[in-house]
């Protein structure tokens, strides 16, 4: 297996049941329904074969079963899948994004939520699967931490100073990283940027050691932050939120 692969199962081992209290918690979930799923999720899901890709416990799948898809997980991490099949009573298949072993076209929709950029030095290999794996007229849907940000720079320190962090792990520029990949097939639908200070201490308690008491006091008032900073034209956008849509053919 890849070393960088490695490490990154070994860490979501350790981190399995902390990752599912930090976001499945519902100050995280509330964060996600308003700022990132509601802008995203504009297409039809109901009756679809949904993956939840790099899925952890299924921090997604809540939302993606509510809207009548057919989900299953997939993550590296025993641990997670384990935790995803006891908590949802469905499927967590253990295995890479970047090698799924799923058969060609099998799914109508993929969404990976602030996965791409823990496999950069896959990346090609594994934007190549989803496209294999991804049926036609079928939709990607990612979210990502953004690099092209003026805030950025302080996040690579973090990343430097934090041990979560592996060396090659940062965050990811939608235009330099992943949109050459349209040319894979793809026609992108929409692409919205956000994501301020409630994305950070909300959205990012696990990686910023928030404790969840805190949370549960500051998670309104953020809300109400994320608002007025998300009209601020000099605000950082913290994330992109994008759906990609495979060209028949």
């Amino acid at each position: 297996m890849n070393e960088h692969i490695e490490a990154q199962k070994n860490r979501y081992d350790k981190e399995a049941l902390e990752h599912e209290e930090h976001y499945g918690d519902p100050y995280t979930q509330a964060y996600r329904d308003r700022f990132i799923r509601g802008p995203l999720f504009r297409y039809e899901l109901k009756g679809l074969r949904v993956l939840d890709a790099m899925s952890a416990s299924g921090v997604e799948t809540g939302f993606l079963l509510s809207r009548g898809a057919n989900v299953i997980g997939l993550d590296i991490s025993p641990n997670n899948a384990q935790a995803y099949e006891n908590k949802w009573n469905l499927p967590c298949v253990v295995r890479s994004i970047h090698e799924t072993g799923f058969e060609d076209e099998r799914f109508d929709a993929i969404y990976i939520c602030g996965g791409l950029h823990h496999v950069l030095p896959v990346l090609d290999q594994t934007m190549r699967e989803i496209y294999r794996i991804l049926k036609p007229g079928g939709v990607f849907y990612f979210v990502e931490p953004n690099k092209d940000t003026w805030l950025n720079k302080l996040r690579e320190i973090w990343y430097r100073k934090d041990d979560r962090f592996t060396d090659e792990e940062e965050a990811i520029s939608y235009e330099q990283s992943l949109k050459k990949y349209l040319a894979l097939g793809y026609e992108e639908k929409h692409v919205e940027y956000g994501g301020n200070i409630a994305y950070l201490v909300i959205g990012q308690s696990l990686a910023l050691r928030i404790p969840m008491g805190f949370k549960k006091l500051i998670a309104q008032p953020l809300f109400i932050l994320e608002v007025i900073f998300n009209f601020l034209p000099f605000s950082p956008k913290l994330f992109f939120a994008a759906a990609w849509q495979k060209q028949a053919g």
